[in-house]
């Protein structure tokens, strides 16, 4: 009987695991958490709860910018090009790393659906499916792998 119980704790705890967990404000300005956010509002994914994907890399602390010395000395340009580059290069990697998990979510996922302006579920057919995710390899293919 324990080994039942613990095989069903197992079961429903790996469940869990795999899922995404979303993060908004509402139109009140309260804190919104949910399995899919609503059309049109920024949600952030909340890390801890199964949201890791094995292709994105662990967050970094900005990097502290130099400072000069005095008012007279102009800092000098390649620093300044060198921490520009270095953001645009944080922020693709950033974005390949969403493009590449919406492609993951979109190939792995067995009943896919948008949420309709009532909010209901309006599941997706095969060439919608399809469709979609020929954008999302699109996606990737510009935003992970070109050179500017």
């Amino acid at each position: 009987m324990k080994r039942l119980l613990l095989f069903a704790a197992l079961i429903a705890w790996s469940g869990m695991s795999g899922a995404v967990v979303y993060k908004w404000l509402d139109a009140q300005g309260k804190v919104q958490y949910g399995d899919r956010p609503p059309n049109g509002v920024h949600a952030e994914v909340v890390e801890g709860l199964g949201a890791h994907s094995p292709n994105s890399a662990p967050a970094r602390a900005p990097e502290p910018t130099p400072k000069v010395a005095s008012r007279d000395q102009p800092a000098p340009d390649d620093a300044a090009k060198k921490a520009v580059q270095d953001d645009v290069a944080q922020t693709r990697a950033k974005e390949c790393a969403e493009a590449q998990e919406r492609y993951r979510k979109l190939i792995e996922g067995r009943r896919l659906f948008k949420t309709g302006d009532n909010g209901e579920r309006q599941y997706l057919s095969s060439e919608e499916i399809d469709t979609q995710r020929v954008d999302a390899k699109r996606d990737i293919d510009t935003i992970c792998n070109s050179a500017t």
